[in-house]
């Protein structure tokens, strides 16, 4: 693993994480499901695979894996989107855990946006 990991034990999975000197930072912005001509899948679960399909993609870019990612910021508008939330990341994520942020929101960039995943990610060179 390219990161150090702290983490104490006060009721969180994993409440910080430490990024080595030197090391290459990518910071991937808000990806939502919306398609290059606008289209914008109507249910949670597609919305939540399509967007962490993008994360992953914007690491295998910058040469870096999930195994990279440090810190998520995940804005939802529904709260009972969480299951498909939680399918695509086990999904694409492959169990890895890092730092996130979890905020509900009473509305995104366009009404069908149900969700938006920004990342950080870090590698050593």
């Amino acid at each position: 693993m390219s990161n150090i990991i702290r983490n104490p034990k006060n009721g969180y999975n994993l409440r910080s994480v430490e990024i080595p000197p030197g090391s290459r930072i990518l910071y991937i912005s808000g990806q939502t499901a919306t398609d290059d001509n606008g289209h914008t899948p109507p249910d949670a679960e597609t919305q939540a695979d399509v967007v962490y399909g993008k994360v992953v993609q914007s690491l295998k870019d910058a040469g870096m894996d999930v195994t990279d990612v440090v810190k998520t910021n995940l804005y939802m508008v529904n709260p009972g989107d969480i299951g498909a939330i939680y399918k695509a990341g086990q999904k694409h994520f492959r169990g890895h855990t890092q730092a996130g942020t979890l905020v509900y929101v009473k509305g995104l960039a366009r009404p069908e946006v149900l969700l938006e995943l920004e990342a950080v990610a870090a590698k050593k060179p």
